[in-house]
């Protein structure tokens, strides 16, 4: 069953809005500082951090980043954090595209204005994409595939700069939201 942009803003609600916040915010702190996440291998690896931080990378790059992880931090990097990096894009993809649909629901009706959630959905695919060219480098490792590590940064660019700009399109219509109330 296909559902329509317009359904999708026309029936999204308060409640769901809220559970999306709750699920990103949930997987966020697991991934980021728990005990699976990236703050456990910072300690193990002693500072040394993973390549989805980085905005583009070349093959050398790529290899200075994962040798300073260490085997144990490879290991790691593989077998806790990127299995939460699977679930954890669709969870701020449901809450990206469930604000901007929230918020157009409030404060417009053009018909363009609904293409504006696919921009959280190109950022959730192109995580996942990363996640593919990363896994194949970790387990090639010290050999790293060409082709894994031009994926890899080519998404990985797609995923940072089409995050910013949902969290730009929350902000404003936010802000267009707020200004529509205060003018009633």
């Amino acid at each position: 069953m296909i559902i329509s942009l317009n359904t999708i803003i026309q029936k999204i609600t308060w409640k769901q809005t809220a559970f999306f916040t709750v699920l990103f915010a949930f997987l966020y702190i697991l991934i980021n500082y728990s005990g699976v996440g990236v703050a456990a291998l910072l300690e193990i690896t002693g500072g040394a951090n993973i390549l989805d931080f980085e905005f583009g990378y070349n093959k050398d790059e790529a290899y200075k980043i994962l040798t300073a992880l260490n085997e144990d931090g490879r290991k790691f990097y593989l077998t806790r954090i990127l299995p939460i990096d699977f679930p954890f894009p669709f969870a701020y993809m449901l809450f990206y595209a469930g604000w901007i649909a929230f918020l157009l629901k409030y404060t417009t009706e053009k018909t363009w204005c609904k293409c504006l959630l696919f921009i959280p959905l190109l950022a959730m695919l192109s995580d996942w994409i990363e996640n593919i060219g990363i896994i194949t480098m970790l387990v090639n490792f010290p050999s790293l595939p060409t082709w894994a590590v031009f994926l890899a940064s080519v998404a990985g660019i797609f995923k940072t700069v089409s995050t910013v700009i949902s969290i730009v399109i929350i902000f404003s219509l936010l802000i267009a939201f707020l200004i529509k109330k205060l003018c009633k």
